[in-house]
């Protein structure tokens, strides 16, 4: 089975940490992240908690002199040596 976000896991993501984006970096590594808020900062490890750990999510930040430090949340590609896809199937049951 695909690890991918369903509806019911995204609700659960903004439940516990507001409004959130989901963006991708194109070129590189085109990671998938999430941004929450104005690039504020999370607990990394309840969100590693509701996608039931399939996915590792890394925390990344940038400084910018204006707005201080600006935090966004990567889904690492392969995890447990598995390649993971963020769209399709649920995460997990609860």
């Amino acid at each position: 089975m695909r690890n991918g976000l369903d509806i019911s896991t995204l609700k659960k993501i903004e439940e516990e940490f507001g409004e959130f984006d989901i963006k991708q970096t194109f070129g590189g590594s085109n990671d998938v992240f999430f941004r929450f808020g104005y690039w504020r900062q999370i607990n990394v490890s309840k969100l590693n908690e509701i996608l039931c750990n399939l996915n590792e999510v890394v925390e990344d930040s940038d400084y910018d002199e204006d707005c201080g430090y600006l935090f966004m949340y990567r889904l690492k590609q392969e995890y447990n040596g598995k390649e993971n896809s963020v769209v399709g199937y649920g995460w997990c049951i609860s």
